[in-house]
């Protein structure tokens, strides 16, 4: 989202949560308030909170002139571009920030930018922080197979963990941090992960596995999976159900009245010679028909 810092300039958001390997776009909009063409310069530093010292992040300005660097705690580099800006014109930069494919849980850059006008009329500074946090992707699978696909990769991801061991990663973390398999959504599983692109690799080979969604999915995107629906939630008065469990499974009935608190329904079963109502849970029901 972009926010004007004042008339003459215009910098996205200064607080960014996001994945490992994504690409971020910060739209940066200079407003020359001038008659005539003007120069300016835009200085960026970077500086690190990150686990390993050597993991690089990608930073580069694109716009009539570019410029770009990889930086790290061990190596901060900053960079400097200049350009000119067209009487009363508008120039808008792109600043791409790369995150690194290999970074941890809670790892953050800051980068700090310093915009001036070469007549020094015009100046503002100001800071950019991005912190690497899990991500949700979707994963396809064949349907019907999305709770088998699911404990597969959980079982994969603990093997992988164990091979990265083995090959000399200290205290190597598991790549799958969490997998939701609603019980509603056919053909789909959502995994929590810090390395996106490791995901796919750790499903390779696994039976009903078709490949990975581009692009992350916000958490409130898919909280309404984690909370379960009331057993009454569907069934309608006049409904005809079949009972699937009890002394009476197997027999049709008709939802006479439905008790939402206690998740109880009272049926009367249409098949028997004499009406008999019935109350059983919610859960004992499955619809056949609404009318």
């Amino acid at each position: 989202m972009e926010k004007t810092l004042n008339e003459w300039i215009s910098v996205g958001s200064d607080d960014i949560i996001a994945g490992c390997g994504r690409t971020l776009t910060i739209p940066i909009s200079i407003k020359n308030t001038h008659a005539k063409e003007r120069d300016f310069k835009i200085a960026i530093s970077t500086s690190f909170q990150q686990k390993e010292g050597l993991i690089e992040w990608g930073i580069s300005i694109e716009g009539k002139k570019a410029a770009e660097i990889n930086s790290s705690s061990v190596e901060p580099k900053s960079m400097n571009l200049e350009f000119s800006v067209k009487g009363d014109d508008l120039e808008t930069l792109s600043l791409i920030i790369k995150t690194p494919r290999g970074g941890f849980k809670g790892d953050s850059m800051k980068l700090d930018y310093f915009v001036e006008s070469k007549d020094g009329l015009n100046a503002e500074k100001g800071t950019i922080s991005v912190t690497l946090m899990p991500v949700f992707i979707a994963m396809k699978t064949t349907v019907g197979n999305e709770l088998q696909v699911s404990m597969d990769l959980s079982n994969k991801s603990y093997k992988d963990m164990d091979e990265r061991r083995i090959t000399g990663t200290p205290d190597p973390e598991n790549e799958i941090m969490s997998i939701v398999s609603p019980k509603d959504l056919r053909g789909y599983v959502f995994v929590e992960t810090m390395h996106p692109d490791r995901v796919g690799f750790i499903a390779k080979g696994i039976k009903g596995f078709k490949g990975i969604v581009e692009g992350d999915i916000k958490f409130e995107e898919i909280s309404h999976y984690l909370t379960p629906k009331p057993a009454v939630s569907g069934l309608e008065l006049g409904s005809f159900v079949e009972l699937i469990d009890g002394p009476f499974k197997g027999e049709k009935a008709k939802i006479m009245s439905i008790d939402k608190a206690k998740e109880e329904v009272t049926v009367q079963l249409v098949e028997s010679m004499i009406p008999i109502p019935v109350t059983v849970r919610a859960e004992a029901l499955r619809v056949l028909d609404r009318r």
